[in-house]
């Protein structure tokens, strides 16, 4: 009798271990308390809840690549904004980056805000915003259009600086991407 009931009892183990590891499902959603903010990976769709802790770094050609020099340009003519995180840094404080790698972010004829812009998926149409990046090689720069995605939170914005954090993944081949907190000098133009 001693043997059944033991038996049983391995069997009951047995059943109860194998059952904790068939919900896949389980603690693997994308809610925010499962989202590691001090990592980042390339994905197809992003929100909110995607914005990393970590100060803003980029992926190129899949190799990482150091951001030096972050400006925000207010260009008076076209009403643009652009964010642009640069590889390089300039001569002077809001000078022309020579030679480097950077992601650029516009909002054309219009000013970014503070809060949160969305662009969840690379099939997602939004009007007045284009993302794309550039690599400078031995035949100079190489500009890189392709499909992209964006979850943006700009925190404080004035006339000196832009504060938030970033998240967009371009849909090219190495998939490629710029992400983490950031502050940007203010640029007129």
């Amino acid at each position: 009798m001693l043997k059944y009931i033991l038996n049983f009892l391995s069997l009951i183990i047995l059943l109860s271990f194998l059952s904790c590891g068939n919900n896949k499902n389980e603690g693997t959603t994308n809610s925010p308390k499962n989202i590691d903010r001090n990592n980042f990976r390339w994905s197809e769709s992003l929100s909110k809840d995607n914005l990393p802790d970590f100060p803003v770094k980029g992926f190129i050609n899949g190799k990482e690549v150091k951001i030096i020099y972050i400006n925000f340009e207010n260009w008076r003519g076209s009403g643009d904004n652009v964010l642009n995180f640069s590889t390089g840094s300039p001569t002077q404080r809001c000078g022309f980056v020579e030679n480097d790698s950077a992601f650029h972010l516009t909002k054309l004829s219009g000013e970014f805000s503070k809060g949160i812009f969305l662009k969840e998926t690379f099939d997602k149409s939004v009007d007045g915003y284009i993302a794309d990046f550039h690599t400078f090689g031995e035949d100079g720069p190489k500009k890189i259009s392709v499909p992209w995605n964006c979850a943006l939170d700009i925190t404080e914005i004035n006339d000196k600086i832009v504060k938030g954090k970033i998240a967009i993944c371009f849909k090219d081949e190495k998939k490629s991407w710029v992400a983490g907190s950031f502050e940007a000098t203010v640029c007129n133009n």
